[in-house]
C-alpha cells in the first residue's frame, strides 16, 4: 500500500509548484461516425494544471469539454481514440501507457466525478458497498479497514452520521448527497487531479453551493487539482482561478478567471457571457442568445469553427483557422481581430427588455391543495408524505408565475396536480372558474386539452420510435382532435412557429440537438392549443445559449398566443425574468409570493433570502470578497 493510499485527506499540501502537474499537449480525438467516417471532436487542444490548480472548461454541448476531460484520463468511450498529442502527468506520456499502468493511473492518480449521480450509482448497492469497490481496487487493507475508510470519506464530504449511512441505498440519499458519494469514491485514492464533469447541473442553487463549498475546500486543503466542466458561467465565477473556453473541438480563449469573464476577447467567449441569466436583471429582460448552431464535427469548416456564428468574421476566418495568441498577459485568444484590439469585447449585462401586456383574468387558481403520498408496509399502511399542504394560487391569462424551490419541496408535484397528472387529495382547481378538481371523463378531457406540460428532460421525454411528426401530432390523435390531413398541416404550422423547419416532421428525435428537441416538446406541448402551459424545469439541462434561445421562444409564444404560463426552475435569474410574479416553495407550501422583481430585491422569508444568497453569479470579483464559507 503506498503513502498515498494512507495519507489522511486533511493535511495541507503545498498549492502552484512551478512545475506542472498535468500538461496537455496538442490533443487530438476522433470518433467513428455512423457512416464510418471520422469525426474529428477534438482538434489540437493544449494546457497546463498545476498542483492545486483550479480550471474551468466551458463551452456548449459538442464543444469538445467532456471529450478532452475522458482523452485526458484515457477513458475514452466507444470508438474515441487519441489521434495526435500527448497527455502528460508529472511528466509520463499517459497516451503511451498501457492498460495495466493505466489502472494503477486512474483513482490512484486522476478522480473522475461524474454528472449524474442517480444514473452513475448502482441503485442495488449500498453506498458502503460503492466505496468499498473503489477501495478494494486500489489494494487499502482487510474489510474491516475499509468500511472505517469509506465511512471516514462520507464524513469528509458532508454526509451526517456516515457510519450508519454507508449501509443505504442511493434512492435513500437525496441528489446533493448522492452527488457527494461520487465525490468520495473519486477521492478514495486520493488523486493528485479530480475531473468534475457538469457536478452541479440538476442540482438546486442550495445543495449546487455545497457541493462547490465541499469541491474548494477540498482543493485548499489536500491540494488536490480541479479541473470543472460547466455550462454555469456563476460556477466558474463561484470556483476556479483559470478558464478553458471551447467551441468546435478547440480552445477559443484562456486565461485567468476574472479576466476572461469580465473582458472577454474572443467573440464566442462575449456571446457566452450576453446569454448568461443574470439575477440583477429585472423582469422582462429579454436574453441575449448566440444565433445559429455549431458545426458538425464530421464536416468541420477549413476556418474558425465560430466564423458562421461571429458578428466580427472577416474574410480570412472562413478560409484559414486561427491561432490562439497571446492577447494579454496570460490571455489567449484564437481570434486575429482580437490580437488587433486594444480594447476587450464587451459583455453586456443585460440585454433589451420585453414590451409585455399586462395579465388579465385568471384562468387557472388553487385553493388549500394538499397531496399526500402514502407507502405501504409489509402488513399496514405506513405514514404518508405530505408533498402539499394547503397550496393557493392564482394564474392570469398571458401571465407567468415562477415557481423555486429546492428539490422535495413540492414544485414538480404541484405541476402534475395542476395538469392533472395526479389528482389533488383535498382543497379546489378552478380553470376558467369551473372546479375541475373532480372532473367528469368529458371534463377531464377539457382539461388536459387547456392545461398541457413541458417536460425538463428533452431526450427522455421524446419517444425515440416515433417520427417528430407524429411526436407532435400525439396530442391532436389523444385528443381525436382533427383528421390525418387537418393534422399534418398543424404540425407544420406549429414546427414553424418553434422556429423548425416542416421538413423536421419526417425526423427521429435522435437527428436533433437538445435545444431542437425542447422545441419540438414545446410544439407538441401547444398543439391542442391549451391557455395554460406548466413548464417544469425546461432549461435546466441545455447550453446557456440554447436556454437563452428556449427562454426567449416561450415569452414571444406567451405574447402571441395569450398563453398563462407557470415556468419552474431551480435558477432564480432564469425565474426573476421570465416572470411576472415568483412563489416560493418550501416543505410543501408557498412560504413567500409577489412581483418578481419584490422578491428577488427584497425578500422578505429568510428560506428565500438563503436561496438568492447561494446563487452564484458570473462576477468572479463578488465571490473573491465572499468570506469562506459563506453562500455564494
Amino acid at each position: 500500500m503506498t503513502t498515498a493510499q494512507t495519507g489522511p485527506l486533511t493535511e495541507e499540501r503545498p498549492a502552484h509548484p512551478d512545475a506542472a502537474l498535468l500538461e496537455v499537449r496538442g490533443l487530438s480525438v476522433e470518433f467513428t461516425g455512423p457512416d464510418g467516417e471520422p469525426v474529428r471532436a477534438v482538434r489540437d487542444v493544449s494546457f497546463t494544471l498545476r498542483r492545486g490548480e483550479t480550471l474551468a472548461v466551458v463551452g456548449e454541448s459538442g464543444s469538445g469539454k467532456s471529450t478532452t476531460a475522458f482523452a485526458a484520463a484515457r477513458m475514452l468511450p466507444g470508438t474515441g481514440r487519441v489521434t495526435g498529442g500527448s497527455v502528460l502527468l508529472d511528466g509520463e506520456d499517459l497516451t503511451a501507457a498501457g492498460e495495466r499502468r493505466l489502472r494503477a493511473v486512474r483513482g490512484a492518480r486522476i478522480g473522475m466525478v461524474f454528472q449524474d449521480p442517480m444514473t452513475s450509482l448502482n441503485p442495488v448497492l449500498t453506498a458502503g458497498t460503492h466505496l468499498d469497490e473503489v477501495l478494494r481496487a486500489h489494494g487499502y487493507g482487510d474489510r474491516a479497514a475499509r468500511r472505517a475508510r469509506a465511512a471516514e470519506l462520507l464524513g469528509l464530504v458532508g454526509i451526517p452520521e456516515p457510519e450508519r449511512r454507508l449501509d443505504d441505498h442511493p434512492h435513500r440519499f437525496s441528489g446533493g448527497q448522492r452527488q457527494r458519494i461520487l465525490i468520495a469514491m473519486a477521492l478514495a485514492g486520493e488523486p493528485d487531479v479530480l475531473i468534475a464533469d457538469e457536478p452541479t447541473t440538476a442540482l438546486d442553487a442550495t445543495v449546487q453551493d455545497q457541493i462547490l463549498s465541499l469541491l474548494t475546500d477540498l482543493n485548499r486543503r489536500t491540494g488536490t487539482a480541479l479541473v470543472l466542466i460547466s455550462h454555469n458561467m456563476g460556477v466558474v465565477a463561484r470556483t476556479c482561478e483559470r478558464v478553458l473556453v471551447m467551441y468546435g473541438g478547440s480552445v477559443v480563449e484562456d486565461g485567468p478567471t476574472a479576466e476572461v469573464l469580465t473582458r472577454p476577447r474572443h467573440p464566442y467567449t462575449a456571446g457566452l457571457l450576453a446569454a448568461v441569466p443574470r439575477l440583477s436583471a429585472p423582469s422582462g429582460t429579454r436574453l441575449t442568445g448566440i444565433p445559429g448552431s455549431p458545426p458538425d464535427p464530421a464536416r468541420p469548416p477549413a476556418g474558425c469553427a465560430f466564423a458562421e456564428r461571429c458578428p466580427l468574421a472577416e474574410d480570412g476566418c472562413r478560409t484559414t483557422r486561427p491561432p490562439l495568441v497571446t492577447v494579454a498577459e496570460g490571455v489567449r485568444a484564437a481570434c486575429p481581430p482580437a490580437a488587433a484590439r486594444t480594447a476587450p469585447l464587451a459583455a453586456p449585462v443585460a440585454a433589451e427588455r420585453i414590451d409585455r401586456p399586462a395579465p388579465g383574468a385568471t384562468v387557472l387558481a388553487a385553493e388549500d391543495v394538499r397531496k399526500v403520498y402514502g407507502g405501504r408496509g409489509l402488513a399496514r399502511r405506513t405514514t404518508g408524505f405530505t408533498a402539499l399542504d394547503g397550496v393557493s394560487l392564482t394564474l392570469a391569462a398571458g401571465e407567468t408565475l415562477g415557481i423555486v424551490g429546492e428539490s422535495g419541496s413540492g414544485k414538480s408535484t404541484l405541476a402534475r396536480v395542476l395538469a392533472h397528472a395526479h389528482p389533488a387529495d383535498a382543497g379546489t382547481l378552478r380553470l376558467h372558474g369551473r372546479d375541475v378538481t373532480r372532473p367528469s371523463r368529458a371534463g377531464l378531457r377539457e382539461v388536459r386539452r387547456s392545461v398541457q406540460m413541458v417536460f425538463q428532460d428533452p431526450y427522455a421525454s421524446l419517444n425515440p420510435r416515433m417520427t417528430v411528426g407524429q411526436v407532435v401530432a400525439e396530442p391532436l390523435a389523444a385528443l381525436g382532435l382533427g383528421d390525418r390531413r387537418t393534422r399534418e398541416a398543424r404540425v407544420a404550422e406549429l414546427l414553424r412557429q418553434v422556429g423548425l423547419d416542416p421538413s423536421a416532421a419526417a425526423r427521429h428525435p435522435r437527428a436533433f440537438s437538445g435545444g431542437q428537441r425542447q422545441r419540438i416538446g414545446i410544439a407538441r406541448a401547444l398543439a391542442p392549443e391549451p391557455t395554460v402551459l406548466i413548464c417544469d424545469e425546461p432549461v435546466s439541462a441545455l447550453d446557456v445559449s440554447v436556454q437563452a434561445q428556449i427562454v426567449n421562444l416561450l415569452g414571444d409564444l406567451q405574447r402571441d398566443l395569450g398563453l398563462a404560463l407557470v415556468f419552474i426552475a431551480h435558477d432564480l435569474a432564469v425565474v426573476r425574468q421570465v416572470s411576472h410574479r415568483i412563489a416560493v416553495m418550501h416543505r410543501g407550501r408557498i412560504v413567500e409570493t409577489g412581483p418578481a422583481d419584490e422578491v428577488c430585491e427584497n425578500p422578505r422569508d429568510p428560506y428565500t433570502r438563503a436561496l438568492l444568497a447561494a446563487a452564484p453569479e458570473p462576477v468572479p470579483a463578488a465571490h473573491r470578497a465572499r468570506p469562506a464559507g459563506t453562500p455564494a
